[in-house]
């Protein structure tokens, strides 16, 4: 352990500088977030309060928390042809077990060898995990067969669901009837307290939604009303932030971790609800390799306007022949309606589009140690979103995604809180970014690979909000919104890409950009505000790895 703790107190710079050290050596620090004399970051607010936020809620129980080892309760051994129905039914039989003190209902450990599976399979109850014994070429692997035709896809591939499925028809429901006006004019970004109407049917454990409306007003603000777009107009829309109350003090909420968007009355102000939570949760995906058959004979040479300026089919990029059939498993997992779930020591080969793809509603999710290998996929636009969090509080880390196009990605508004950290993009054919109307507060921590936070030309408009990048290497774009900023930190690399050229535009105001070409102290900002909120122990916790544990 002593070794351990000494090698994550350098990750996080927070030991004293050698002193074979010269100046130059010593990391710069930034002007609105850095170390103080007391070794604890300083927030810098602007002048309307909003600051960097907390991200280190992000990850399987709120952060910080060991991933389970969990018992396992049935074996399964491959058969020749189709393993599908069997593993199924064990699925389904363990599910219906009852669950020990901590949720769990068991593991069922998938030995070392080939399973072709004829259909998808499903996760639908709490405490189940899905265990193989290793990623790699000698270990347990599953082996996605052409899906068939059938009357909903009328054709011979059907793109969902994904070949692993962790699902629930039940999600989070709001009391709309709890309904608590926020009072507080303005409650800017990295904020935890806030003044409510009245407290007073309120409790501390309550979960409640708390939720930031947006008007007419605040969408012509973003200048994405029809006036000034035309038909790509946003309609005005509101962003549910899924939190827990920690104190109440008259009439004074705080929770547990920050919002991510300024609530602001003119553009409609906020609410808080509390909710009906009936997610599963306590699922784990680990120690196994997905496949995803595929034709060999389909295959083109366009790639699409990944560095034209003009998006017409005469400017599509024309290269190398590569194998490009669709008809196949898009996803390898999905994650629906669902909290406190990992994906561990994973590996995914010829995907259409995503390895993970955890959906609007999830909550909790840690995705580490896994990799995408040679996606098969047309390399142009809705393909190769390899490690897609749509939720909240996910964190991915020590992932890589091999000839991806946005590696690590984000969209729409439900998305936020989430964390790249250490993951590494190789040959990608586009940018990592917030992909789609206005994702917020999203951390890219030691990410290498191009990034962009920014404005898309015609059809997306403000892809992400209060967006950070953080110690990261690669080339990169990023720009302010209006009524929100964006930040890089410490960033290697260039601030320009060439993907996606034709719906850049460069007219919009640069975001805040700090330390180009050196990184910053501390190291790694999830890390260090981990630290600060749970301990050494947290920090422990996140950096093993499941290899350290056996």
């Amino acid at each position: 352990m002593k070794f351990y703790k000494t090698i994550i107190l350098l990750f996080l710079g927070s030991i004293s500088i050698i002193n074979s050290l010269t100046a130059q050596d010593i990391p710069p620090t930034t002007s609105l977030v850095y170390p103080g004399i007391d070794n604890k970051l300083i927030y810098v607010p602007d002048s309307l309060g909003n600051k960097i936020p907390d991200f280190s809620n992000a990850g399987y129980k709120g952060g910080g928390v060991p991933i389970p080892t969990v018992a396992i309760k049935a074996t399964i051994w491959p058969v020749l042809g189709d393993n599908a129905d069997r593993i199924q039914k064990v699925i389904d039989s363990v599910s219906a077990l009852t669950p020990d003190a901590h949720g769990f209902r068991g593991a069922i450990l998938l030995k070392m060898g080939h399973y072709d599976l004829e259909k998808p399979l499903y996760i639908k109850a709490s405490g189940v995990v899905l265990r193989g014994e290793g990623m790699g070429e000698t270990g347990t692997i599953l082996f996605g067969k052409i899906p068939l035709p059938t009357a909903q896809t009328g054709g011979r591939g059907a793109r969902r669901p994904a070949l692993i499925n962790i699902e629930s028809d039940k999600k989070v429901t709001p009391q709309e009837d709890t309904k608590q006006d926020i009072t507080t004019d303005y409650v800017p970004v990295g904020a935890v307290s806030f003044n409510v109407k009245s407290a007073k049917t309120f409790k501390v454990g309550d979960k409640i939604i708390v939720r930031r409306f947006g008007n007419e007003a605040w969408i012509k603000k973003l200048g994405l009303d029809s006036a000034t777009v035309g038909r790509n107009r946003w309609r005005p829309f509101d962003i549910d932030y899924d939190r827990t109350i920690v104190s109440i003090n008259g009439n004074t909420v705080t929770i547990d971790a920050p919002i991510f968007c300024a609530i602001e009355t003119p553009w409609g102000g906020g609410a808080i609800y509390k909710y009906n939570d009936e997610r599963i949760e306590q699922i784990g995906i680990e120690n196994l390799r997905g496949i995803s058959q595929y034709d060999p004979s389909v295959r083109t040479t366009a790639y699409g306007n990944m560095d034209r300026d003009k998006l017409g089919e005469a400017h599509r990029y024309q290269g190398e022949e590569y194998y490009s059939d669709e008809n196949h498993y898009s996803n390898f997992i999905n994650i629906t309606n669902a909290k406190n779930v990992w994906i561990r020591n994973m590996s995914a080969l010829h995907f259409v589009n995503s390895v993970v793809q955890a959906n609007a509603g999830t909550k909790y999710i840690t995705v580490q140690d896994c990799q995408s290998i040679e996606p098969v996929a047309q390399r142009w636009g809705g393909r190769r979103f390899t490690f897609q969090m749509n939720g909240q509080f996910c964190l991915v880390q020590r992932c890589t995604s091999q000839k991806g196009r946005h590696s690590f990605v984000l969209q729409s508004h439900e998305a936020s809180g989430n964390v790249f950290l250490e993951c590494t993009a190789i040959n990608p054919y586009s940018s990592s970014e917030p992909h789609n109307h206005w994702s917020t507060g999203v951390l890219y921590d030691n990410v290498k690979a191009p990034l962009t936070a920014r404005y898309w030309d015609y059809i997306i408009g403000w892809a992400g909000a209060n967006i950070v990048f953080w110690n990261c290497e690669g080339d990169f774009l990023i720009q302010k919104p209006p009524t929100a900023q964006n930040y890089s930190f410490g960033h290697i690399g260039v601030n320009a890409v060439v993907f996606n050229a034709a719906l850049q535009d460069l007219t919009k105001p640069n975001g805040h950009v700090e330390s180009m070409d050196k990184h910053v102290t501390p190291r790694s900002l999830y890390l260090t505000q981990l630290k600060e909120r749970l301990g050494m122990d947290a920090v422990n916790n996140t950096l093993i790895k499941a290899s350290d544990n056996n």
